[in-house]
């Protein structure tokens, strides 16, 4: 929030709608596409969306996987950096400390009781409720301040020569990041049978997010410009609550972070293990081995990549990672995209008439 929109001061509020406005139409081209060639993987559909030839669809793949493989890299170093300065911020843990902690939890978790996420990955919702109040409470404390900024020089950019074009450019950098849910839209687009499915997810989506993200936006300018000295501002916002239901927000925003970071990563391995393990078993015979290579190598670029602190990891890793999406994914499925639906659409009109 702070880096991709907030910096901005009151132009800052373009960012949330242009970010999911650029992501919901780049999901959504990969959602009905999936549907349409029924894909299991996002390999079925690299594999033909920009081109329906073998050699295409090979040179694409391969640059699909050394993106998917940095997105997997720079997301679990922002979790553990993120890890890392939240039990900083909690239990005053050196930084690295605490990062070492969580790189060692994680290796243990995913290698020996990775079942367990599947329980703690339902804290999706409470986590989206509890920011939500979290933030409606930092709008209402500080409303007075984000009038200020929204009507005056308070809302000035932190940063020199910021402009509305320079806001919006930066909302759809952060679109080109979350993009990184390629595999999963391919997934839940295979499983779609109707195209108003795809409408409906979309739709849904880019209502939750952007709702989240503008809200988040507002708390913070609510205590702008002093939120841009925090690493994490949202923390400072439910610490400075107060009183006894101020504690128990507290605790339970502090819990369900903790948990997020947990599930985040998980989720990370838990792909990187399925999709490298039969790539390893080529050479290595034993699956428990194989498991614990995969999860070692994310884990190792994870720590080395923390070292740049958390807003280091967000700003550069995933300034550089948006870079790598844009001229791969982002611009070339946009235009491409369409084509190749009403491609397959008219084949499949042509087999069911010809049936």
């Amino acid at each position: 929030l702070k880096i991709y929109a907030v910096k901005y001061g009151s132009m800052g509020i373009v960012a949330p709608l242009v970010a999911w406005i650029a992501c919901v139409w780049f999901i959504g081209i990969i959602t009905e596409y999936a549907r349409l060639v029924r894909a299991k993987s996002y390999r079925d559909v690299g594999s033909t969306i920009y081109w329906d030839h073998p050699a295409v669809g090979r040179v694409m793949l391969l640059l699909w996987d050394l993106i998917v493989f940095s997105a997997m890299i720079v997301t679990s170093g922002t979790c553990v950096a993120g890890l890392g300065t939240l039990l900083n911020n909690l239990f005053g843990f050196p930084y690295y400390v605490g990062c070492v902690v969580f790189v060692v939890f994680m290796i243990c978790l995913m290698c020996f009781g990775s079942h367990a996420l599947d329980r703690l990955g339902k804290v999706t919702v409470p986590m989206i409720v509890l920011f939500l109040i979290v933030a409606a409470v930092g709008i209402v404390s500080g409303f007075d301040n984000l009038k200020a900024v929204m009507t005056t020089d308070l809302g000035a950019p932190a940063e020199e020569g910021a402009s509305i074009g320079s806001a919006a450019w930066s909302g759809f950098t952060y679109a080109c990041i979350q993009i990184s849910f390629l595999h999963t839209s391919s997934i839940i687009g295979g499983r779609f049978t109707k195209r108003k499915q795809t409408v409906l997810f979309l739709a849904v989506g880019f209502v939750i997010n952007f709702v989240c993200m503008l809200v988040g936006v507002l708390a913070l300018l609510a205590d702008y410009p002093a939120c841009m000295d925090s690493e994490m501002p949202m923390l400072d916002i439910a610490t400075n609550i107060g009183g006894p239901m101020g504690m128990v927000l507290l605790i339970a925003f502090n819990i369900i972070l903790l948990l997020a970071y947990i599930t985040t990563e998980g989720s990370m391995l838990a792909g990187s293990i399925a999709r490298y393990t039969p790539l390893l078993k080529r050479a290595i015979s034993n699956d428990f081995v194989c498991k614990v290579a995969v999860v070692l190598v994310i884990m190792s670029g994870a720590a080395v990549l923390s070292t740049l602190g958390l807003e280091g990891v967000l700003d550069k890793g995933y300034g550089i990672l948006a870079q790598l999406k844009m001229p791969v994914w982002f611009f070339p499925i946009i235009i491409l995209g369409p084509i190749s639906i009403h491609r397959v659409s008219r084949r499949r009109k042509t087999e069911q008439a010809t049936e």
